[in-house]
């Protein structure tokens, strides 16, 4: 039995019902200002649906490139990025390139041996991946090859980033709670030795200042459910009771949920409970789901990934941008209206 033919750009062409050569500046990151968005995600989705892969080999010849990427990334205290790292492999993947990913366990300090050997492999760019939003200073060995930063910045702003606005995304969260007559607020956390952390105290507090209330009990521990535990406990036990408790982490979250319910209380009955993180999904699974913050992680990926393609096959230098995607809060079954099923007035 013979193999199934392979499919090729004039079958993408055929299917999303444009040129052979309009495939091509899609697939090469060229499409913008040369054809239309519409058309654009014809080919993407042509491309996806007929498993299109571009000859790596007859690319690399024609172009001098390796049609690969470099990522650079590394576990935080939720774990490594999932959600970013999986979106940069799929449109990377669509559009013909190679990924490279690369675990340097010195975090943000990264590691030069994993950067040299991406360089030595001659990349054509390089992606820089962050669990949680923290600085990221660029050094001389990135080199002049194209780079962009997600969910980190370079405090010189020599780099594209792209971020998440954690601060908005708080402040969003905590606004929730004061727009349902919330004014005793209790706030879980670790210490503020990140970005992320630092910017979602911030938003909750700058929420609460704006509202003319005075600021939060701030309760601080390491990030683990048991911590998260201890410090509901110890909340829910104080005088006057919170009404309302936000979680800088899930896990916090997670803790502060089974505190209540050991305590003989119920959310949102007795407390009302937010979480401004589910990057391990286990916030929304729990019952009732948790109020939380929504992070754009799939939309910054795809969009970084985009603008460096577009940097690659760009000659001249590009304008560095700092892009900032906001973070909903979505209001969950974990809150409710002071005073209306609430025990606790």
């Amino acid at each position: 039995m013979s193999a199934p033919r392979r499919s090729t750009a004039q079958d993408v062409a055929d299917l999303a019902g444009v040129s052979r050569s309009s495939v091509s500046l899609v697939l090469n990151g060229r499409g913008d200002g040369n054809l239309t968005a519409a058309k654009q995600v014809a080919v993407l989705e042509a491309a996806r649906q007929l498993k299109y892969r571009p000859n790596a080999v007859a690319l690399s010849l024609r172009s001098q490139r390796t049609w690969t990427l470099g990522v650079v990334t590394w576990r935080g205290a939720s774990g490594f990025p999932q959600e970013m790292l999986h979106g940069v492999w799929e449109t990377a993947s669509a559009a013909g390139y190679l990924m490279i990913f690369m675990d340097t366990p010195d975090g943000h300090d990264r590691d030069h041996r994993a950067v040299t050997a991406l360089l030595d492999r001659r990349v054509d760019g390089i992606i820089v991946v962050a669990p949680e939003l923290v600085d990221y200073p660029i050094t001389e060995i990135l080199g002049p090859v194209p780079k962009i930063l997600i969910n980190c910045a370079d405090p010189q702003h020599a780099v594209t980033s792209i971020v998440p606005d954690e601060f908005g995304g708080a402040a969003g969260a905590a606004q929730i709670l004061i727009d349902r007559g919330h004014t005793k607020i209790a706030l879980l956390s670790d210490a503020p030795s990140t970005t992320q952390v630092h910017d979602r105290l911030s938003g909750v507090h700058h929420a609460l200042s704006d509202a003319g209330l005075s600021a939060p009990r701030v309760y601080t521990a390491d990030v683990t459910v048991r911590a998260g535990y201890d410090l509901a406990r110890q909340a829910l036990q104080a005088d006057p009771r919170p009404t309302a408790m936000v979680c800088i982490r899930e896990r916090l979250a997670l803790g502060a949920l089974l505190a209540v319910q050991d305590l003989g209380l119920e959310v949102p009955t007795d407390l009302s409970l937010i979480s401004l993180d589910d990057g391990e999904r286990l916030t929304s699974d729990l019952v009732p789901e948790l109020a939380t913050v929504q992070r754009p992680d799939r939309a910054m990926a795809e969009h970084s990934v985009a603008l460096l393609l577009h940097e690659i096959n760009t000659s001249g230098d590009q304008d560095v941008r700092q892009l900032s995607f906001a973070c909903p809060a979505s209001l969950g079954a974990s809150v409710a209206e002071l005073g209306v099923g609430s025990s606790n007035p």
